[in-house]
């Protein structure tokens, strides 16, 4: 191999630049203290090849390391001259072919301590192999396993990467592999390539630079969580078609890419709490931790909230109030389906897991909705027979990332049924607290009725909200249900001449169904009294034993109308 070159001091002050804005501390050490230990195969978990790359040419240029990329299109190229290393016996695009290639290089610096020396002259501290896409290979013939572990056994200066947008190798490798992620474009990079477009285009759109510097900080904001080619595109396309920043666009551009996974969707619209009928307590319990995520509460020593989860009977607001969280806290929404975590290849459930929780780390502050989480826990009491323990170490990877994440994501979890929960998600320190949210009694039934008439355009002191909210009319419904009435009913007043609806059409349609308690209400009975018998703060305030003063129409709504 030939001589590697010395570098001139401002290729190496702008390879510094470079690798500084591209990692974080964390994993510019984690890298460095693998080469230095020489491991010598690693496997680095990349979104973005080209990136990881790129950070990795100038690396070695700092670091005195020689660098070979394989591919099995290209086979064996050096990355600093971005030659294709030919051989006269053997194909190099070969997967098997280049493992012992990597082998026979490895074997030849064991123990030759003067041969080492002589490449240190040579201004080489070691050579990295880097195999992409490699574990498409692995697992198709018993040779590339075996010929992986005896490269594993091999301590010297030769270090093999194996890249990928997952960790997927067999159990059998995995204590001879450690991994690594490399993370997301952080700030400083989104802003260098914000301003590589803006520079790009700016001759042609006037007052653009200004106006990139006024919203800087809201259009780096916007695309957090996308590659840097995904938030290249994204501003490439606003400046295109709006000749300017169209920021509501962007993100819905990042909704859909996020979306893409299947895994976790991006809601741009959320609510706020004022839309949130009942519930008064754990209102007050989220309106009071608001201010725990700024730098303020850090310097106090505040710990910044973790998560929450409500149990509960459906329709009452639970899916309602993360969204309202999200808005009133102004943070991004991603909802996870934990159910589609799951695959049917082995190690892709915990590595979609991984990719899902690392995305919205990359989010953060951001809130995380689960949605009904004990479906996708339900089978986990069984999962060593039925899934080989798929499921159990899907929940194992995600409760240990709770119990140690470090950034700002706080957890939402909805249940419906608390039975198929396991105990371990139940127990103290994975949330902050555990909500058990039951139907609205009167007074907050008025408040619902109130909300979801203003919503439609109508006036509450219109309505007699005590008639509708009282005895046996409403009776055990949910928020949901009685949201569905009013929707019954303006629907019938439609169809009857576009009239306005009043009290009689939304206890008509009321009467017209009968609320999902009545039908289930053994279930409902049963998570009641569990609710009781359990450490759950309630979400409701305690119902009021005195009755509710009849309201009319001159005075109704005083305390209750939201407007």
């Amino acid at each position: 191999m030939a001589k590697k070159e010395k570098v001139g001091s401002e290729d190496l002050k702008n390879s510094q630049e470079i690798v500084d804005m591209m990692a974080t501390e964390e994993f510019k050490e984690d890298f460095s203290d693998f080469l230095r230990i020489r491991q010598p195969l690693l496997y680095t978990v990349a979104n973005e090849e080209k990136r990881f790359l790129t950070y990795l040419e100038h690396y070695a240029k700092l670091n005195s390391y020689e660098v070979f990329t394989w591919d099995c299109f290209q086979g064996l190229v050096n990355i600093s001259t971005d030659e294709i290393v030919e051989s006269d016996s053997t194909d190099l695009k070969d997967p098997l072919v280049i493992l012992e290639h990597i082998l026979n290089e490895a074997k030849s610096y064991v123990n030759n301590l003067e041969l080492i020396e002589r490449k240190k002259t040579e201004n080489i501290k070691g050579y990295i192999y880097v195999l992409l896409d490699f574990h498409r290979f692995i697992g198709e013939d018993p040779d590339f396993e075996r010929r992986l572990k005896s490269i594993a056994h091999l301590n010297g200066i030769v270090s093999t990467i194996l890249v990928g947008n997952d960790y997927t190798i067999p159990s059998t490798l995995e204590n001879l592999i450690p991994m690594i992620d490399f993370p997301f474009p952080n700030k400083n990079e989104i802003k260098d390539g914000l301003y590589q477009i803006v520079n790009g285009v700016s001759s042609r759109i006037p007052g653009l630079q200004a106006k990139t510097k006024e919203k800087q900080e809201d259009l780096i904001n916007s695309v957090s969580g996308l590659t840097f080619f995904e938030s290249q595109n994204a501003f490439a396309k606003s400046v295109v078609r709006y000749q300017g920043w169209e920021i509501p666009k962007i993100l819905k551009e990042k909704s859909q890419i996020i979306s893409k996974s299947g895994i976790l969707e991006f809601f741009a619209e959320t609510t706020s709490l004022e839309d949130v009928g009942g519930l008064t307590n754990l209102i007050e319990w989220i309106q009071k931790r608001g201010d725990c995520f700024t730098e303020e509460a850090e310097k106090y020593g505040i710990e910044k909230p973790r998560g929450l989860l409500t149990l509960g009977l459906p329709g009452c607001g639970k899916s309602l109030v993360c969204k309202a969280i999200a808005g009133t806290w102004q943070m991004p929404l991603l909802r996870l389906d934990f159910g589609k975590l799951f695959d049917s290849l082995v190690g892709q459930s915990e590595a979609r897991t991984r990719n899902a929780l690392r995305l919205a780390e990359v989010v953060s502050p951001c809130i995380l909705w689960i949605d009904e989480i004990e479906k996708g826990l339900s089978g986990v009491s069984s999962s060593g027979r039925t899934d080989g323990g798929t499921t159990s170490r899907v929940l194992s990877t995600f409760l240990t990332w709770m119990q140690e994440k470090k950034k700002p994501v706080f957890v939402v979890a909805t249940a419906n049924d608390h039975s198929s929960i396991p105990p371990e998600f139940l127990r103290a320190g994975r949330f902050d607290e555990i909500f058990f949210v039951d139907l609205p009694n009167e007074e907050e039934k008025m408040e619902i009725l109130s909300i979801l008439l203003r919503k439609k355009g109508y006036d509450s002191n219109n309505f007699e909200l005590y008639d509708i909210a009282k005895g046996s009319v409403s009776k055990n419904y949910s928020g949901a249900e009685i949201e569905k009435a009013i929707g019954n009913a303006m629907l019938d007043c439609f169809e009857d001449g576009r009239r306005k609806i009043t009290t009689d059409d939304i206890v008509k349609a009321l009467k017209s169904f009968k609320s999902l308690y009545e039908i289930r209400s053994d279930d409902f009975i049963q998570l009641q009294e569990w609710a009781k018998d359990t450490q759950c703060m309630r979400a409701n305030k305690v119902e009021i034993k005195k009755a509710i003063p009849k309201t009319t129409k001159a005075n109704q709504g005083k305390n209750l109308d939201l407007d």
